[in-house]
């Protein structure tokens, strides 16, 4: 009966006893970490506006990354909002992926967070698109205000506010 009790004793002693070889996995050689490889990835756009008739209210700035979501605010990629100091300015957006894109802007004067217009819809506050984009009746289309920032580069729109 001693016998039973003490066999799985000894069975468990030797299963522990046991020397294990440790494997010891191999070498993976990384690229030391470099946050700069992630800013290289990406591209800036400048925005040089011009014609403010005066420094009222905000200059309000959507941008659009594709066509469905184009001239949309509930679908603007970002937007910004700046006070105007005088009738000419510029403002950079970092940190833009590479990509296809587009913008509208306009003067709020009245700083109402929307562009006026008067009875027949036509804005009564200065506006414009990317690459000085105008549609006939309307605004432009996407393919006329598209533009494409690359990796690593600084695009330049130059534009001029529209007023009717």
């Amino acid at each position: 009966m001693k016998r039973i009790y003490l066999l799985p004793f000894l069975v468990s002693l030797m299963l522990f006893s046991c020397k294990k070889d440790k494997v010891t996995p191999p070498a993976i050689n990384l690229p030391p970490d470099n946050t700069n490889n992630v800013v290289d990835t990406l591209g800036k756009i400048q925005v040089n506006l011009s014609g403010m008739q005066n420094t009222n209210g905000k200059i309000n700035f959507a941008l659009y990354n594709n066509s469905a979501s184009f001239n949309d605010p509930a679908q603007v990629y970002t937007s910004l909002s700046l006070t105007p100091a005088q009738s000419t300015m510029s403002f950079t957006l970092d940190s833009i992926p590479a990509g296809t894109y587009a913008f509208g802007v306009f003067h709020d004067e009245n700083d109402n967070q929307q562009i006026d217009q008067n009875w027949l819809g036509i804005p009564t506050e200065g506006f414009a698109f990317s690459n000085n984009a105008m549609g006939s009746f309307g605004p432009p289309s996407y393919d006329q205000a598209k533009f494409v920032v690359l990796k690593s580069q600084t695009h330049v729109q130059t534009i001029a506010l529209h007023f009717y």
